[in-house]
């Protein structure tokens, strides 16, 4: 029996240094957002999860708090003041919040 892959997920096969092959399934990082969202503050942010790295970004700030979790779920702080530059809108959000976990997972592999 095949497994069922998920949207956008890839099957690969490998050979490791013994010569034997193997098959793994590459799959895209969950995502939710952008979406608008009314700040403790009263200010609007826009808030972005990918990897299930969360992204707020408070409009007219130059930096970006990043929590792990979901954006209605339960959300754990991990770093404050992550300079960001460009427009405040989705894209720029989205690309950066991708960006960053891409380089940040890099360190790691």
């Amino acid at each position: 029996m095949e497994p069922v892959i998920v949207p956008g997920g890839m099957r690969e096969t490998f050979v490791d240094c013994k010569g034997r092959e193997h098959v793994v399934f590459r799959v895209p990082y969950p995502s939710e957002g952008p979406v608008l969202v009314a700040a403790r503050s009263g200010e609007r942010a826009l808030v972005y999860m990918y990897a299930h790295f969360v992204f707020t970004w408070v409009e007219g700030m130059t930096q970006v708090n990043i929590a792990h979790g979901t954006i209605q779920g339960n959300r754990m702080r991990l770093w404050d003041g992550i300079p960001i530059r460009g427009r405040w809108d989705s894209e720029t959000l989205a690309g950066f919040g991708q960006r960053w976990v891409r380089e940040h997972l890099a360190k790691f592999g």
